[in-house]
Order: structure tokens, then sequence, then C-alpha cells
């Protein structure tokens, strides 16, 4: 069975995820992936009403506002991490928690087509 609210929201993921797995190859300027980055949560969010996909997006594109900020990924550095990784790196869990949700609303959604008989404990049983 498909579901388009889903394919949508796969679609934005894959979008993002491209933008932040090439990130090092400078391929946008800073202005030009923010703006994308922002066009595609929103899309992300509005395709699939779910409180966790939301929030999970929501990561993404604060953590992209402050990488693609200029002089602001000087404050997420560590120790052994330049700011822009560690950034990153939260955005692809982001992405990851993200996509994860979505197979689980998948799963969910598939389970419940299903014409399952009721549940009976041992004790319903003659």
């Amino acid at each position: 069975m498909p579901y388009p609210d889903l394919d949508e929201a796969r679609r934005h993921h894959a979008a993002l995820k491209e933008i932040f797995g090439c990130r090092q190859n400078g391929e946008l300027t800073d202005a030009e992936a923010l703006r994308r980055v922002e066009e595609l949560c929103w899309a992300a969010t509005t395709a699939v009403d779910d409180a966790e996909c939301r929030e999970n997006i929501g990561i993404v594109g604060d953590y992209a506002a402050e990488m693609l900020s200029a002089g602001r990924q000087r404050i997420w550095r560590r120790e052994r991490q330049a700011g822009g990784d560690f950034l990153r790196l939260r955005i692809l869990k982001a992405l990851d928690d993200f996509h994860s949700r979505l197979y689980s609303i998948e799963a969910i959604r598939r389970a419940g087509a299903r014409k399952l008989p009721p549940f009976s404990s041992a004790s319903d049983r003659p």
C-alpha cells in the first residue's frame, strides 16, 4: 500500500542528507544552502503530521542555521572536532532519527491495515 505523504517526506529527507553529506565539497554557498535547508525542512514537516518528525526536522533546521551562519560554528567547537563537523554530525543524526520514525509510521500503518483477529488471552479460551 503506497503512502504518498511518507514518500514525499523521504524525498525531502534524501535531499537534506545530500546537502549535509557533501557539505565539505562547498557546492552551495552558506546562504544558498541555508535557504534550501529551510525550504526542505518546511516541506518535510508539512508532509507528515507527526510530532516526533517535526521535532527531528526542527533540530536539523536549528543546527543548520548555526552551521551555515557566519562565525557561529566556532562556539560549537570541541577539543578534537571543528564546530562545523560537530554540527554536521548532529544534523545527520537527527536526519537518521527522522528516517527511522518514517519507517515506524509505515510499519504501524501496515499493521493497522491488515485485518487481524482480536487478541484473546488464554483465560478466554474454552
